[in-house]
């Protein structure tokens, strides 16, 4: 395995200002590597260096390149890298000569220029962004953005989304609604095997949320250099904020005679369903100061907390209904023990909400 020197770690730590130079499929195929497919910015393929750290080849395409920014990332092993990095080790050269064959026919090309054109590109964009909005920066909107046109989603994670292992009532959510909410499967790179909720407001994409559709045992399975702690059956992008969010804001109506809060966007999918569009949820316990802004606008007569029903979901309803007693009238609907509201059907709101 190749060595390089501190000079050369730090030359080629960033070659985003390389990429635009690469015919990036080209180089992969002349390196050997199987399994290549792209969509958008990430490519997907047999990690190149796997054998070199494990000693074995790769038995899955879970590597990944992000064909912007020349970073990757082998889920089998855990471990990131770069593409430059990836050719030296591969092909034991040095940094110098491994930039070469990632520029093939390019290899004569003026690296100062183009590291110079690269920081003219990023004055420019710093400019630009000096004129919009202070929107939060999410990282992984991009994607989310281009597969949420597609909204593919397989039988096996549908009936996970829908019954998750070891939940006792199942969520009963219909393929309309899932596709109402723009919810699809990731079969690709850092959120490769989980089902996506897109958080749109206000007809923008502010986030989303990435439930794990293998289970732990499986998902350390094919982390093998990950602990039980690294789990997360649900994982929120970095940058989103979601005290700053109400699931299904943009599908309530303003002035209505009530408005019913719940913890997550599965939630609200189902009270949607069943009619009870005026339905939003906080992703979470807690209503933050901006959740409350959002949910003052929409000016409701009456706010319904429907938590789980559960000793946490009391504690929920208790500590949002305190922030909202001064402003509207709250009413708390407590679902059957053990069941959350979108574990329900339409006869049960209304017999929670209307008493009937």
């Amino acid at each position: 395995m190749s060595r390089h020197s501190v000079k050369d770690r730090i030359k080629y730590k960033d070659i985003s200002w390389l990429m635009p130079s690469v015919d990036v499929v080209a180089s992969l195929e002349k390196l050997g590597v199987q399994g290549i497919s792209r969509t958008g910015d990430e490519i997907t393929a047999y990690c190149p260096d796997h054998h070199i750290f494990t000693g074995n080849e790769p038995s899955h395409p879970k590597w990944t390149l992000n064909v912007k920014n020349g970073k990757t990332f082998c889920f089998t092993e855990g471990r990131g890298s770069n593409l430059l990095w990836i050719i030296s080790r591969v092909l034991d050269v040095s940094a110098d000569e491994a930039m070469k064959f990632l520029c093939g026919e390019n290899g004569d090309i003026d690296v100062s220029k183009l590291r110079l054109d690269a920081m003219k590109r990023a004055k420019e964009r710093l400019l630009d962004n000096d004129e919009e909005d202070d929107t939060p920066r999410v990282s992984g909107l991009s994607s989310v953005r281009r597969e949420m046109e597609r909204g593919c989603m397989s039988p096996e994670a549908y009936e996970f989304f829908m019954s998750p292992p070891g939940k006792k009532h199942p969520t009963n959510i219909c393929k309309d609604t899932v596709d109402h909410y723009q919810v699809f499967e990731r079969t690709w790179g850092y959120y490769v095997d989980t089902v996506v909720i897109p958080f749109v407001q206000k007809g923008v994409l502010m986030g989303f949320s990435a439930t794990d559709i293998l289970g732990k045992e499986e998902w350390l399975f094919r982390h093998p250099t990950k602990s039980e702690n690294e789990y997360k059956k649900t994982r929120f992008p970095s940058g989103f904020k979601t005290r700053e969010f109400l699931f299904g804001y943009d599908d309530c109506q303003e002035g209505a005679d009530f408005l019913i809060v719940t913890e997550g966007p599965r939630e609200v999918m189902k009270l949607w369903q069943e009619g009870f569009t005026n339905s939003v949820a906080v992703l979470g316990s807690f209503m933050g100061d901006t959740q409350m802004e959002l949910l003052s606008s929409l000016a409701p007569k009456k706010v319904v907390l429907m938590f789980d029903g559960d000793s946490a979901g009391d504690r929920a309803a208790e500590g949002v209904g305190k922030k909202l007693e001064n402003l509207v009238e709250v009413v708390v609907c407590r679902p059957p023990e053990g069941m959350d509201p979108k574990n329900l059907e339409r006869r049960d709101f209304e017999k929670m909400i209307f008493g009937k």
